[in-house]
């Protein structure tokens, strides 16, 4: 039995619309298409990868000038090595879905399309100082919540979406963190700043919700609505005047786009947002507190204890994480302030030259 390539994709949207948000769905409902756009209706018992390849490095592929499926077909230049990497992986995600339903007899359809390398782009380490700010500029307390998680924790906007309100104990002053890259759960110490902060979102967390909190919801969840039902011209004022639809509170599942939250924030402040999200509150907390603990309990034991926080599995990532460097260390240790060449070259040696007439 053989499995069209749109009718693969069609049973593949339909599962990851019971499972994922709508921002994913989108995603997903752009790149397959254009696809199949690209491939035609094929039978997936007769792709290659050479076919797929073709998508991406073809004559009017992705990475040649190409016309896009919507917007008036609009010519589009190639895209660059994040969009090709994160189309690469969406497909690997489809055909991976599609071999384990036994849509398809192989899953090396991407074995010719290798990932290209990114510009690491060095994200902001905001002060101590403008990281308290951010929870000023919050837009609800959801998500000065979220913020306040994120600065007192460092954890990864992956690991903040997976808490539960059962998690947080406020009893025993720890809230429960499930690594993302192990898989591990982590007592991690509930600072006296994020027990104050969520005692605030659970009190108001419960009132949205219209009834108490259950263990097993999600601790920032999302929501829905906010869009425009009705407008109408004000005279009065001179413009057209909308009402929107209430906020919709889904303690079911977690909240979507958490950069979103982050890049508000720092917008509001005047700071940089492109590129920036959870990440980059977790960098700079943890240089933070590298920089506090190192001048009390030195360099390694502080790196140690930041390795703990941002749950590395070696030193030298947090090092790199930081942005620092034990040569760089010890370059800085024996040459600031120290003499150099002077020190190296006995004075008796040195020849004075005459100087030139």
């Amino acid at each position: 039995m053989t499995t069209a390539l749109r009718s693969a994709i069609a049973e593949y949207l339909a599962h990851r619309r019971t499972a994922k948000a709508d921002n994913t769905m989108r995603a997903d409902a752009s790149l397959l298409p254009r696809l199949a756009d690209r491939l035609g209706d094929v039978d997936l018992d007769t792709l290659t990868p050479k076919q797929v390849a073709d998508f991406f490095y073809g004559d009017g592929g992705l990475m040649d000038i190409h016309v896009t499926r919507i917007k008036g077909q609009q010519l589009r230049e190639a895209v660059g090595p994040g969009t090709h990497n994160h189309y690469r992986r969406r497909l690997i995600v489809f055909f991976t879905y599609a071999h384990s339903q036994g849509l398809a007899p192989r899953n090396d359809y991407l074995s010719l399309v290798d990932p290209l390398s990114e510009l690491k782009r060095q994200r902001m380490q905001p002060a101590p100082g403008i990281l308290l700010q951010l929870l000023d500029q919050a837009e609800c307390a959801m998500h000065r919540a979220y913020l306040a998680a994120a600065v007192n924790t460092a954890c990864r906007a992956s690991e903040l979406r997976g808490l539960k309100v059962g998690d947080v104990d406020f009893a025993r002053g720890e809230v429960f963190v499930t690594v993302i890259k192990t898989k591990e759960e982590d007592e991690m110490p509930l600072t006296a700043d994020l027990d104050r902060e969520l005692r605030i979102w659970f009190e108001e967390y419960a009132a949205l919700l219209g009834r108490p909190l259950r263990p097993d919801d999600h601790l920032f969840p999302a929501r829905s609505g906010n869009q425009i039902r009705t407008h109408r011209f004000d005279e009065r004022l001179g413009r057209r005047v909308y009402e929107r639809t209430p906020y919709v509170w889904h303690p079911d599942r977690p909240v979507e786009r958490t950069e979103k939250i982050v890049k508000a924030a720092l917008e509001k402040l005047g700071l940089p947002t492109r590129y920036e999200g959870t990440h980059t509150v977790r960098r700079a907390v943890a240089r933070a507190y590298f920089d506090q603990l190192a001048g009390d309990a030195g360099y390694d034991a502080a790196l140690r204890t930041v390795s703990a926080l941002l749950h590395h599995a070696s030193m030298s990532t947090t090092e790199r994480y930081l942005g620092l460097s034990t040569e760089k260390r010890r370059r800085d240790e024996t040459l600031k302030g120290r003499p150099f060449l002077t020190a190296m070259v006995s004075q008796s040696n040195v020849v004075q030259l005459r100087p030139a007439r």
